[in-house]
């Protein structure tokens, strides 16, 4: 998908020494250099003789885990990032002594180029981070490794290699070789052909006038004026919807045997006819669920219509309360699936070399940020993408839970709350997990999401929850301000999985966040109270997130610690102690230790009561933490 969010299996996955790890010595390995290469040779020696037993013995932790069999494996030649074919190339690292830096603390990164090489096609460099630890023994073991780039690097070359090698007939199916073949002939007419839809074995053509502009994939950056326009030709080449609009969904995505177009912020229908059945002047449209006459609700401005079965709109609905009819909207309040087998349509991309098909949700999932604008699948119509490239660019699946809601009668807004699972890369499950807030405005009668990530470790991606915890809860600070908690995962001082704060304003209809860096954001919103040390904690090392672990009901002191000398290093504070200053580096943007030896003046008087608060939360004797076995 064009907005994937960084994963964690093989991207980057960590394996720590626990906690927030603090080196006994503060001797620089600086003086290891030449011994950190005789490690990174030998390491290379075992790759070339695929030894993967050797190879499992320079890790850490997690030696056995699937994430590092596999790429022991993909740097021994014994597969392909999939983990069930041979290689189509060969993958040799690289490395001199001039690819390694020493962080402190015994640890050293080592930048690792990586050559892939094929016949007949030019060799491509790529590269590996590792980070290494020096033990107390002077022995080194790798403690983690980013490769992303890597991935990026060997999908692409793999893609290149099997383009050489295999006929068109061995990697598209007739229907798509003749969707390319139509395409070609529609640039006469159309600048482009961006996608094209195949449903009930006729394919639609998704035509562009003007040109695509470069962020069109990612609508959550900052929008341009749209340099282009979007129109539906039918499988005669009949334009059904004209290239007039910024976006056309997929075919019977929103409402079966209609297609969902956008305009703006509009939004309306048009039928496979070429019909306009919902002009296009509508913010929402809501389908429903078996609702007796009415097909569609729609909303413009603060305004709700039905769209009825006989395709007429009725007069703007009196006393509507949007809070009251959400059990009505399709997928409200249920559980379901996405994958390129939940759409009896498959619509693919204009691009021989991509592997993945696309769907366009439904617009209304996704302003309430349940779902992406736009979803990657692999494309089943591409034969050998389970063989030449496993692991394609698209997600296997998503699946999208419902996981309740939160009664408040009396209070101006109405929650419910969803947990987004990728299962991404190889069919490898869980590998990101999102959580989704859709809040009701009362006061305004509107509908709004939010989406949050769940990961907060020291790693560039996200895992799976395990479900020994999961809190969700929402409350309103003011009439502007929500509160909206959440588990995620933390991997730090010394939380595995807890309770995370989001702070929201509702601006322009939308809940937007505030901003914020700290782990424990309410000691920056709001005046702390014992709530705030209280719910479902899971405590231990990162590594031990598989085992049982245990559950807290109140922090221990040295998370207490974590939390106050967070607020000092949120405004560059550089602590006396190294361990402190080491422990909010990845934190805090340009803050490297800190440098300032005091911010009592940029301190807030919530920052100064907090701080009070947790002072006197430590000097007290009769703080115990209760713990429980998790689930």
């Amino acid at each position: 998908m064009k907005t994937k969010p960084l994963l964690i299996t093989l991207t980057v996955f960590l394996i720590t020494l626990g906690g927030i790890f603090f080196a006994g010595c503060k001797h620089q390995a600086s003086g290891d250099k030449e011994n950190v290469i005789r490690f990174l040779n030998d390491f290379n020696r075992h790759a070339k003789a695929g030894d993967i037993d050797s190879l499992q013995q320079f890790f850490e932790t997690d030696k056995n885990s699937k994430a590092i069999t596999l790429l022991i494996k993909v740097l021994s030649g014994k597969t392909n990032l999939g983990g069930k074919a041979m290689p189509l190339f060969r993958t040799e690292l690289n490395f001199t002594d001039n690819d390694i830096t020493f962080t402190g603390n015994d640890l050293a990164k080592a930048f690792v180029k990586v050559n892939f090489s094929g016949d007949n096609v030019p060799v491509k460099l790529s590269a590996i981070t590792f980070t290494i630890h020096k033990l107390s023994d002077g022995q080194f073991k790798i403690i983690s490794v980013s490769a992303d780039r890597f991935r990026r690097d060997y999908l692409a070359y793999q893609k290149k290699i099997a383009g050489k090698s295999l006929a068109d007939k061995d990697v598209y199916e007739p229907i798509t070789l003749a969707a390319f073949k139509t395409a070609d002939q529609l640039k006469t007419r159309y600048d482009s052909v961006l996608w094209f839809e195949h449903v009930n074995k006729q394919t639609y053509f998704y035509v562009i006038k003007g040109v695509l502009n470069r962020n069109f994939y990612y609508p959550d950056s900052i929008p341009g004026k749209p340099t282009y326009k979007m129109g539906l030709i039918s499988p005669s080449l009949k334009e059904i919807i004209p290239p007039a609009y910024d976006l056309i969904h997929n075919i019977g995505g929103t409402l079966n045997g209609f297609v969902e177009v956008e305009l703006g912020k509009n939004r309306g229908l048009y039928d496979l006819n070429g019909k306009a059945v919902v002009p296009v002047i509508y913010d929402q449209i809501y389908p429903l669920n078996n609702d007796g006459d009415n097909l569609a609700l729609l909303k413009k401005d603060a305004d709700y219509f039905y769209l009825k079965k006989d395709l007429s709109i009725t007069d703007k609905l009196t006393d509507f309360k949007i809070a009251d009819e959400l059990s009505k909207i399709k997928t409200f309040g249920s559980s379901f699936d996405l994958s390129d087998k939940s759409s009896k349509n498959i619509m693919e991309y204009n691009d021989r070399e991509s592997t993945n098909c696309i769907v366009i949700p439904p617009s209304y999932l996704a302003d309430w940020k349940i779902v992406p604008a736009y979803i990657d699948f692999q494309n089943p119509l591409r034969k050998r993408v389970q063989s030449m490239n496993e692991d394609g660019e698209g997600d296997v699946d998503m699946s999208i839970s419902f996981t309740g809601t939160q009664k408040q009668d009396s209070s101006w807004f109405k929650s419910a709350f969803y947990s987004l699972v990728g299962n991404y890369l190889g069919a490898r499950g869980g590998l990101y997990t999102e959580k989704k807030l859709v809040v009701v405005d009362k006061r305004t009668n509107r509908v709004m999401g939010f989406s949050a990530q769940t990961y907060y470790g020291r790693a560039e991606g996200g895992g799976y929850l395990s479900g020994a915890c999961n809190e969700n809860s929402l409350k309103a600070i003011s009439d502007s301000l929500i509160e909206f908690k959440t588990t995620a995962n933390i991997e730090r001082a010394g939380i595995i999985e807890g309770p995370y704060y989001h702070y929201l304003q509702i601006k322009n209809g939308k809940l937007v966040p505030l901003p914020g860096k700290r782990i424990f954001g309410f000691t920056q919103y709001v005046k702390m109270n014992d709530s705030y040390l209280q719910g479902c904690y899971l405590l231990g090392a990162p590594n031990d997130r598989d085992s049982k672990g245990v559950r807290a009901d109140n922090l221990p002191t040295s998370v207490l610690q974590y939390m106050k000398n967070e607020i000092y290093a949120s405004y560059q504070y550089k602590f006396k102690s190294e361990q402190w200053n080491d422990a909010f580096n990845d934190q805090f943007e340009r803050y490297n230790g800190g440098n300032l030896s005091n911010v009592d003046d940029s301190l807030t008087a919530i920052d100064k009561f907090n701080i009070n608060f947790l002072v006197k939360k430590l000097s007290s004797t009769k703080i115990k933490t209760n713990t429980l076995a998790a689930k």
